[in-house]
C-alpha cells in the first residue's frame, strides 16, 4: 500500500513556487510603481498560482489511492472477497464478523464521501487501512493453527486481536463520523474537525500495521 509520505508544506517545490511568487510580484511593483491596480492584479496572479499548485497537489494524492476505487462497494467487496480466499474453514466465523466490520466501514466511507466529496483522500486512505487490517486478520488465521509453540502460537493471537480490535474501532468511529456528517444536513454547522480526525485514525490503523504488538 502507498502511504503518502509527504505534504504540501513538506515539499521544498512549495518554498520554491512561493519564493518564485514572491519575487515576481516584487519585480512587478517595483517596475509598474505603487499602483493599486498592479497590486491588486499581481496579488492575484500570485495567488492563482498558489492555489493551482495546492490543488494539483491534492490531485496526485487522490489518484495515488484511486487507482483501485475503494468507495466503490463492488471494487472494495472484490478486494476483501480476495482476502477471505486465505481463511481456512475454521476459521470462517471470526473471518466473518471481520468482513462485515470492514464492509460496513467502507459503506460509511462512502456515504461520507456523497456528502463532503472534500474528504475523498482521507476515506481512500482510510480504507487502504482498512483492507491492510483485514489482510492481517486473514493472515493471521491462515497460519495460527499451524503454530505448535505455546510461545509462539500467542504471540500470533495477539496480533490477530490488535488487528480485530482496530478494525472494530474503525467500524464505530467511521459510523459516529457518518452520523455526524448527516446531521450536519439539518441545519446544523458544519464540523471543521472532521479531517483531522479522519488522519487520527488512519494513523492508528497504521501504527497497528506496522507494530501489530501496539494496542489500539
Amino acid at each position: 500500500m502507498g502511504i503518502r509520505q509527504s505534504t504540501l508544506w513538506g515539499l521544498p517545490q512549495t518554498y520554491l513556487l512561493l519564493g518564485g511568487t514572491a519575487l515576481g510580484y516584487a519585480l512587478l511593483i517595483f517596475l509598474a510603481g505603487p499602483r493599486l491596480i498592479a497590486g491588486v492584479a499581481g496579488a492575484g496572479v500570485a495567488a492563482a498560482m498558489v492555489g493551482s499548485w495546492a490543488v494539483g497537489f491534492r490531485q496526485q494524492d487522490v489518484e495515488q489511492f484511486s487507482g483501485s476505487d475503494l468507495l466503490n462497494a463492488q471494487v472494495f467487496g472484490s478486494q476483501l472477497g480476495a482476502l477471505g480466499q486465505r481463511v481456512p474453514k475454521q476459521s470462517q466465523k471470526t473471518w466473518a464478523q471481520v468482513q462485515t466490520w470492514a464492509s460496513e466501514s467502507q459503506r460509511f466511507a462512502a456515504q461520507i464521501f456523497e456528502r463532503d466529496s472534500l474528504l475523498q483522500l482521507e476515506l481512500l486512505e482510510a480504507m487502504h487501512t482498512v483492507l491492510d487490517l483485514s489482510g492481517q486478520v486473514a493472515d493471521a488465521l491462515a497460519v495460527i493453527d499451524q503454530i505448535e509453540t505455546p510461545a509462539y502460537k500467542q504471540m500470533a493471537q495477539q496480533r490477530l486481536a490488535s488487528s480485530c480490535d482496530r478494525i472494530q474501532a474503525t467500524h464505530a468511529q467511521l459510523q459516529q463520523l457518518q452520523d455526524q456528517t448527516a446531521l450536519s444536513t439539518l441545519d446544523s454547522p458544519s464540523d471543521d474537525t472532521l479531517p483531522q480526525r479522519l488522519q487520527t485514525l488512519i494513523d492508528a490503523n497504521k501504527t497497528i500495521l506496522q507494530d501489530p504488538s501496539d494496542s489500539p
